[in-house]
Formats: C-alpha cells, sequence, structure tokens
C-alpha cells in the first residue's frame, strides 16, 4: 500500500517554516532598529541646526548693529555729535536720515527671519522716522552706568527667538543670562518713553552694557546698541 505522507518532506518542510519565520522575527527586528535610528538621527540634527542657527544669528546681529553704528559716526563727523540727539532719524531725508541715499551713511539692514520668534512682525520696513528694514531707533532710554545718566540713543531689534538673545550675551558676556526689564516691547519700539534700562536691578544687571539682548514685561526679547554715549 502506498504511504500517504513523508515524514523526512514533512520534517524538512517544517524546519524551512520555522528558518523563514526566525528570518521575518530578525528582519522585522531590524527594521525597528533601523527605523528608531533614523528617529533619533533626524531629533539630533534638528536640535544641534537650532544652536547652529542661533549662533549665526547672534553674530550677524552684532555686526549689522556695528554697521549703523558706524553710519552713525560719519553722520555725527558731518553735523556734530549734537545731531544726533535732536536731529537723526531713521529716514532717507537728506541732512537728517541715517539712509540718505546721497549721503550713504548706512543702509537699512534686514535679519534672517529664523532670528525671530513665532508670530513676531518680520515685515521689511521702508526707511521712515523710527525703522528701517527689521530695525528700529530709540533715543529716549538712558543705558545703565554709561558716560552719564543722559539719554543715549541707541539702535532696537525688537522680537527675537529667546535662543538668540542668549546666544548675544553670551558672545557679549560670556552668560546666556537675560536681564528682564518693566516695559512692554511696544514701549521700546515706538521711541517715545525710556524703555527702562537703567531701571534693571536684578541678576543680571547690565550696568555698563552699552549693547546687549533684554526681555521685556511681556515676555518678549529685544537687542540694543548704543549708537552715540551722552
Amino acid at each position: 500500500m502506498r504511504s500517504i505522507s513523508n515524514p523526512a518532506a514533512l520534517l524538512r518542510k517544517q524546519k524551512q517554516a520555522g528558518f523563514i519565520q526566525a528570518a521575518l522575527l530578525f528582519g522585522i527586528a531590524l527594521m525597528t532598529a533601523v527605523l528608531g535610528g533614523f528617529a533619533l538621527a533626524n531629533r539630533s540634527p534638528t536640535s544641534q541646526t537650532d544652536v547652529e542657527q542661533a549662533k549665526v544669528n547672534a553674530s550677524v546681529i552684532l555686526k549689522q548693529a556695528s554697521d549703523l553704528r558706524d553710519g552713525v559716526a560719519r553722520y555725527s563727523s558731518d553735523f556734530g555729535s549734537s545731531a544726533v540727539q535732536t536731529s537723526l532719524d531713521f529716514s532717507n531725508t537728506t541732512n537728517q536720515g541715517l539712509f540718505d541715499p546721497a549721503a550713504r551713511y548706512a543702509s537699512p539692514q534686514i535679519m534672517p527671519t529664523t532670528a525671530f520668534a513665532n508670530g513676531e512682525d518680520t515685515t521689511i520696513k521702508a526707511p521712515s522716522a523710527l525703522s528701517a528694514g527689521h530695525w528700529y531707533i530709540n533715543k529716549v532710554t538712558p543705558g545703565k552706568s554709561l558716560a552719564t545718566p543722559s539719554e543715549d540713543p541707541m539702535v532696537i531689534l525688537p522680537g527675537l527667538r529667546a535662543d538668540v538673545c542668549g546666544r548675544v550675551n553670551t558672545l557679549l558676556y560670556g552668560s546666556d543670562a537675560i536681564p528682564v526689564a518693566g516695559t512692554a516691547l511696544s514701549v521700546w519700539t515706538t521711541g517715545t518713553t525710556d524703555a527702562g534700562i537703567s531701571a534693571i536691578s536684578t541678576a543680571p544687571d547690565p550696568a555698563g552694557w552699552p549693547e546687549g539682548c533684554i526681555a521685556t514685561s511681556d515676555a518678549k526679547y529685544v537687542y540694543f546698541k548704543v549708537i552715540q554715549e551722552n
């Protein structure tokens, strides 16, 4: 009588099935490990990119502020230091504006939008009395413990990311600590009221700072640079 089954063949098939199952399980485990590695890799560069981006933006801020201050120095050599306080603005008006196209004291400065916090105004502004590019001028705020208690004209860059603000202070003073002012960001940008740098008394104390990054009372971040100490 003919056998209806082959035990040896059946054993081989069972072994093959076991091998295939083991291979599939190994493949799934390997794919899981690979996908997990990709996830970690994707997170790490993002974090590192943010750090590097903050460093670059902080350096650009300091460079642009220095360019604006150099322009003010050229304006002052033409009209005198008193004119910086009494006449200078951010317009392109002849004999008055920092961006006078004929005199070319300076050019409006435009920051990468990655320097700004989400939701902040990143529009590029045409030269006007108070603003140009991304920058503002403020002539009613005294610095703290500078040359005299008088008002010090300064350029302002508002709406920054907190990490960019901290990086600026690290480059300038070796710490990412950020002083907190008792005034809102709008006070800094309207340029009609003292923004309160000299009133900051909690650590870190910005005494003697001709420039730096400050937190406002409404949790915004603003950079300032004195363009003429009075």
